[in-house]
């Protein structure tokens, strides 16, 4: 019997049958419910966002940027800066005998391009000598607690210090010292100075001979003008002469931060300036209640808290979170600098800082915020919503003086939408 011929058409038969089209198969799938399908959802109403303006009340920087002038804002009032910092020898130049002094100059060297105000306006500030100590403390409660130091209260005007209108292609002002007072100071430095010794043994000497400057506007006041705030650094400088030479002593401030004491000075005789921010609010602020709006301001100035209603209820059926945007909208911004992202920071109820996120700003009138992230922690504890703080601030808030109004609860724009399977 000849079989090669039969296997080889069964063989030709399946393989023909096998690469046929097929129908997908759905008896059944009516009688299935519906839990047994994913379904991706969006939701944009079910938490109810409101706003409150307060002020703020602690420094979210280790950099110092000395800000110091005087701006006025339509929405936002009046803000002056200024800073209290000690002085320190930026270099030993040898034996001074025989070196006279024939000057001593004060000088505001600008530390970035950032101003905030009215750039064709001039200004005058205040330089005076601090009589009290800054201390370790005076650092801590006001990058904690926004607490003003004590050490600005006593203090003996130098000079006043008078600032053309800003230009950026200008990078630093200076001022002849007086005399009588330039001379007392250098003795000053005399008696602490000696070739013999450390830089550090100097500076320890000094800062008792000289507690530090406080640099402000012009008489320690608001002067109702909108003039810059902007950075600048402050130098003393002693132009020297003798034996047919020149020399010149800088003093200057010290970029170490109060909380990171270098392990070679345990006694802490390097602090940081600190910038100090005063601000006169317009009667159109509402302070601590909700609001249509809500005010966003650096220079240590509002931040927005934000009630997140119906979040807990989230938690009442089985899902999975894919997406979480909260969106705020713009109303309205200072004029005078480029684009800032704001920082939405959340703490739990002991004041720790558990979530932190910078807006992505898909367009001009918008701030959008990635919250994934804490929803889903959140979702996974029993925490009730309102134990949380929701805190819209100016990041780096005592380095920029960006300024912000954001669109209240009639906005449809405010909103937390979101993205869901379950």
């Amino acid at each position: 019997m000849r079989l090669k011929p039969i296997v080889i058409g069964l063989v030709c038969s399946l393989l023909f049958l096998s690469s046929c089209d097929k129908e997908e198969q759905t008896v059944g799938i009516e009688m299935l419910p519906d839990s047994d399908f994913l379904i991706t959802c969006i939701d944009s109403v079910s938490t109810k966002i409101t706003y409150t303006t307060v002020q703020d009340d602690s420094v979210r920087s280790s950099l110092i940027t000395y800000m110091v002038g005087e701006n006025n804002d339509e929405a936002f009032g009046r803000t002056r800066a200024g800073y209290a910092t000690r002085m320190y020898l930026q270099g030993m130049i040898g034996d001074l005998l025989g070196y006279k002094l024939d000057s001593a100059v004060f000088r505001l060297s600008k530390s970035a391009k950032y101003y905030y105000g009215d750039t064709t306006v001039a200004q005058s500030f205040s330089i005076y000598e601090l009589k009290n100590d800054i201390t370790v403390e005076d650092c801590k409660n006001y990058n904690q607690k926004g607490t003003v130091p004590t050490c600005i209260s006593a203090k003996e005007e130098i000079m006043t210090f008078n600032v053309p209108a800003y230009k950026d292609t200008v990078s630093s002002y200076t001022q002849k010292m007086n005399v009588s007072y330039a001379t007392d100071l250098y003795e000053r430095v005399l008696s602490c100075y000696n070739v013999n010794e450390t830089l550090q043994h100097a500076d320890s000497l000094f800062i008792k001979k000289f507690k530090g400057l406080y640099v402000t506007t012009k008489g320690d006041q608001f002067n109702n003008v909108n003039a810059v705030v902007t950075h600048c650094i402050p130098e003393i400088k002693f132009y020297l002469s003798g034996n047919d030479t020149t020399a010149v002593l800088t003093y200057a401030p010290s970029p170490q931060a109060y909380d990171d004491p270098l392990s070679s000075d345990p006694s802490q005789i390097y602090l940081q300036a600190v910038n100090i921010f005063e601000h006169d609010y317009p009667s159109g602020i509402s302070f601590g209640t909700v609001d249509s709006k809500a005010y966003v301001q650096g220079m240590m100035g509002l931040k927005a808290k934000l009630l997140l209603d119906g979040l807990d209820n989230w938690r009442d059926s089985v899902m999975v979170i894919n997406i979480a945007k909260l969106t705020l909208p713009l109303e309205k911004r200072d004029s005078w600098s480029g684009y800032l992202p704001l920082n939405l920071r959340i703490y739990d109820s002991q004041r720790n800082l558990i979530f932190s996120t910078m807006s992505a700003t898909t367009d001009s009138t918008n701030f959008e915020f990635n919250m994934h992230g804490f929803l889903v922690n959140f979702l996974n504890s029993s925490k009730k919503s309102d134990t949380y703080s929701y805190e819209i601030t100016v990041p780096e808030n005592n380095t920029y003086g960006n300024a912000f109004v954001l669109e209240g609860t009639e906005s449809d724009k405010l909103k937390l939408v979101i993205t869901y399977t379950k």
